[in-house]
């Protein structure tokens, strides 16, 4: 298997692996977050489309051809379009209803401000990391554009 495979196959056990334990502990803690209800909502629909949208990319597409049919390509960007802007939304969603209680109270159970640790904690911090990884890859995008572009610089001076 060549890297690029590796990489991918690696990728979607990621995506899948964290598309189950935002469902498993949405469900535990469904109704363990005076604080802010939609939390453990908000992890179980993410990790519910994220499954979802991780086993329709499983599924093979035809290329891209003037043989095939158009109307099932167009319908395909379409769903992905779809996708996108649903995720989006429900992502810019999640961190307001995550951020906003920050930090809530994690002991009492009786105050209004109560949230669970552990669920507050992974909603928290899953959606910390995304943020982490996005910003790591514009850096990286940034480097290679810096790198590649000098280099191409240096190819067509000499």
């Amino acid at each position: 298997m060549e890297r690029e495979t590796i990489f991918k196959v690696c990728m979607k056990l990621l995506t899948l692996i964290l598309g189950i334990a935002c469902i498993t502990i949405g469900t535990i803690y469904l109704d363990s977050c005076t604080k802010q209800y939609m939390i453990p909502i908000f992890l179980i629909v993410s990790g519910s489309t994220t499954i979802f949208f991780l086993m329709i990319s499983l599924i093979p597409c035809p290329p891209n051809d003037e043989s095939n049919n158009s109307n099932l390509l167009k319908i395909g960007r379409v769903c992905d379009r779809l996708e996108l802007l649903f995720s989006t939304i429900w992502f810019i969603a999640g961190n307001v209803w995550i951020y906003s209680i920050y930090k809530p109270e994690y002991i009492d159970q009786s105050s209004p401000d109560y949230c669970n640790k552990t669920l507050y904690l992974f909603a928290f911090w899953s959606t910390t990391v995304i943020y982490i990884l996005f910003a790591l890859m514009l850096f990286l995008g940034f480097c290679a554009c810096v790198l590649g572009g000098t280099a191409w610089i240096r190819r067509s001076d000499g």
